[in-house]
């Protein structure tokens, strides 16, 4: 084994000078616990051999191995305790207020055990009223399941009429309302595919077939449409916006990318994310096309009434930028400066642990603002005082690597300084302007559902299907970033569908009270 410095260590052992090494230590007249600790090493070296000449070792197997973690966040340096590990405080089984919408079944004492009534254990105290038991039971069933109404009828042997037995709902159809706001959280939500509920409907004796599947959420959209439509432009006067793209497949839009000539036409198809947020309500919307993220927030902002400028939060991507907006405010993902870093902790340990460290501190003050309440100003001015300086650090620190040549531009650790560096101004906006989100963690959390979509569909069949889908996914999770149960909403929202279509704003997920 020769050791060369340091960061370079090269083995040169075969396994079976291994192997005599652990026979001359087994006869070493010394403590037992150093000679099984050697043998130990040395036979975890011939094991690591092994497992390096495997094809199919990654370097994530061979973390897991060794029992280290793909990415590290940074420690504290602030003398805090860390948190301790397992169950905390407020961590186990739902209590009662978690279920809102389950039934309530009452239990009474019998007539010997009422209040007032003396005690039948003791005989000498009286009994009082005293805080219920909860026993919450949960119960499995068809995600749908059917009830079959048979009506009895009655015909005159006179005149021929027919009488038949009436019912609630008798002329609203096989499918009820709840039956399609399942169907929408189900598959556009938890990004079930129509052929997997399918599926598991016949095996518990109660179809619903793919097909019906989609013409259900076809009829659900056109009803939709009209508040997806309505929520558009109140997002459009909008103070602050999120945007970012993810991959998409549209069969009908591949199929015309076939037939037209290559390289003359736009191939590629993204579903583009944007939160819109205005008076402390957020509208989450999505686009499946051709277009990017821009071009998107273009079409949306076109006509905008409000002469407030537009803050814009995204990567640095080019096509995350509208081209119609002057006055664009353009905010910068930090945590995508701080994911290049995290990337490099196996080649660049010590720096990547300095820029993990300082953006750490950020987020920590962050944190406090949060926690605290502040207002967009004094929030600001806290981050002035405290993030101000150490992001001043950070600044210094990476133009140091480039004035004093310790690292090479062009070297993966050189483009990460330099992404940082060459996007300062948009990293910072959270030093320059009040309620400056740090991220765009807020709307890739949103998008990770079409990515699981996209995952278990694998794509739409044409473009009118993506449109369904990007009208229905909006407002399952406009309702969920309101904090609006998504079921009840929907059902509210078919059951007055002539009073939606008539006056949509009226039924915006922060408007509607069930």
């Amino acid at each position: 084994m020769t050791n060369v410095n340091k960061k370079n260590i090269k083995i040169e052992l075969t396994e079976q000078e291994i192997n005599k090494r652990i026979d001359q230590i087994e006869k070493l007249d010394c403590d037992d616990d150093l000679r099984n600790f050697l043998i130990d090493a040395l036979r975890a070296l011939i094991r690591l051999d092994e497992i390096i000449g495997m094809k199919n070792t990654t370097i994530a197997r061979l973390r897991k191995i060794f029992g280290k973690k793909s990415e590290k966040m940074p420690k504290k340096d602030n003398g805090e305790p860390q948190k301790p590990k397992g169950r905390q405080s407020g961590q186990g089984n739902n209590g009662k207020q978690e279920y809102p919408n389950a039934p309530k079944v009452k239990h009474k004492l019998e007539e010997s055990k009422k209040p007032g009534q003396k005690c039948p254990e003791c005989g000498i105290g009286t009994l009082y009223p005293y805080q219920p038991g909860i026993y919450i039971r949960i119960s499995g069933s068809p995600i749908l399941k059917a009830v079959i109404n048979e009506t009895e009828k009655v015909r005159c042997n006179g005149c021929g009429m027919i009488f038949e037995a009436d019912f609630a709902d008798k002329d609203k159809g096989k499918y009820d309302s709840s039956a399609l706001s399942i169907i929408a959280i189900i598959h556009y939500l938890a990004s079930f595919p129509f052929y997997r509920l399918a599926k598991i409907q016949k095996l518990l004796l109660t179809p619903m077939p793919r097909s019906v599947q989609w013409q259900l959420m076809e009829d659900l959209a056109n009803i939709l449409i009209h508040i997806w439509k309505a929520l558009i432009k109140y997002g459009r006067e909008g103070e602050l916006f999120f945007s970012d793209d993810t991959g998409a497949k549209i069969l009908s839009v591949m199929k015309k990318n076939k037939e037209k000539k290559k390289g003359k036409d736009r191939t590629q198809m993204h579903t583009t994310g944007i939160i819109a947020k205005r008076d402390n309500n957020e509208c989450v919307l999505f686009f499946t096309g051709i277009k990017y993220s821009g071009e998107n927030l273009d079409d949306l902002l076109e006509g905008r009434i409000s002469d407030r400028p537009v803050a814009l939060m995204s990567d640095a991507l080019n096509q995350n930028n509208p081209k119609s907006i002057k006055d664009l405010i353009h905010y910068l993902c930090l945590t995508h400066g701080r994911r290049y870093f995290q990337d490099l902790e196996d080649k660049f340990k010590e720096e990547s642990e300095h820029v993990n460290r300082i953006i750490g501190l950020v987020y920590k003050h962050d944190k406090y603002c949060k926690e605290n309440n502040l207002t967009g100003q004094d929030r600001l001015e806290y981050h002035q005082e405290h993030s101000s300086p150490v992001m001043d650090e950070l600044k210094k620190w990476c133009e140091k690597c480039f004035e004093q040549k310790l690292v090479e531009p062009n070297s993966t650790l050189g483009k990460s300084i330099k992404y940082l560096l060459g996007h300062w101004d948009g990293l910072t906006g959270f030093l320059k302007y009040p309620d400056a989100p740090l991220d765009n963690n807020k709307l890739e959390s949103h998008l990770r559902v079409p990515v699981l979509n996209r995952k278990n569909w694998l794509f739409f069949k044409t473009e009118m299907g993506a449109l369904v889908g990007d009208i229905i996914l909006s407002i399952l999770k406009t309702c969920e970033a309101n904090k609006v149960d998504p079921y009840q909403y929907l059902n509210f929202v078919q059951q007055n569908a002539e009073e939606v279509k008539a006056n949509p704003s009226k039924f915006f997920p922060w408007n509607v009270k069930f």
